[in-house]
């Protein structure tokens, strides 16, 4: 296989992220949970991808206990046995809905660091695009940030994954502002670590302020702040 900086790779176990960043390589490792079934039975009669997809929706929305098998065979097309020998039991779909969630949105938006502007204003971007998100009136938050929530008392599974991935954003994060440091971009003194986290952390609350419902002022208000933080 190939690398190719600041391109997603997909391979049999992992998604890797190539970093246009010198010397920055990260593993994102989503593809790990057992998924059964993948190979039984008759040819499919169904669009494999676009029913994984309304699943991802479905999850996104409702989490895993809020989603109820008939929503998910509904929004999928399918019926019951066709949805077991595709992709497995529930858990085992809710797995395969956030790998895909990690591949295409959240990725999307890790792309955003990797931008034509300076280290610190892709950081800035990327915090509006936040802000931009979590104010639209149907916003789900974020996939990763719900499941840890939802499966907090876990140890492994898709709960430790997504535990993963926002460490793997908070590295990112880290490295884009050392470099923005560099740069001469931050104040004398700034943490580049501390200012990572307290973006992750900043993240993580917006997307409990969306999916409480808060008021799009109070939510632009964090993302003006943080913005403040990072000028």
């Amino acid at each position: 296989m190939t690398i190719q900086r600041g391109f997603l790779l997909v391979g049999s176990k992992n998604l890797n992220y190539y970093s246009k960043t010198p010397g920055l390589y990260l593993v994102w490792p989503f593809n790990k949970c057992n998924h059964h079934g993948m190979n039984r039975g008759r040819p499919r009669q169904f669009d494999e991808k676009k029913a994984l997809l309304a699943a991802m929706e479905v999850f996104w929305s409702k989490g895993f206990e809020g989603a109820s098998c008939d929503e998910l065979l509904a929004a999928m097309g399918i019926k019951c046995g066709s949805m077991y020998l595709a992709f497995g039991d529930k858990q085992a779909l809710y797995d395969r809905a956030f790998d895909l969630y990690c591949e295409t949105e959240f990725l999307r938006g890790m792309e955003i660091l990797d931008g034509p502007g300076t280290p610190l204003e892709n950081i800035r971007t990327l915090v509006q695009c936040w802000g931009e998100h979590m104010t639209q009136p149907d916003s789900k938050g974020c996939f990763v940030s719900n499941t840890v929530i939802e499966f907090s008392k876990q140890p492994d599974g898709v709960a430790q994954l997504a535990r993963q991935v926002l460490k793997r954003m908070q590295d990112v994060l880290e490295n884009k502002l050392k470099q923005a440091a560099d740069a001469g971009e931050l104040r004398d003194g700034a943490n580049p670590a501390a200012l990572a986290a307290f973006l992750v952390n900043t993240a993580n609350g917006l997307n409990v302020m969306a999916r409480a419902r808060a008021d799009k002022k109070s939510i632009q208000g964090v993302i003006d702040s943080t913005l403040l933080i990072l000028a």
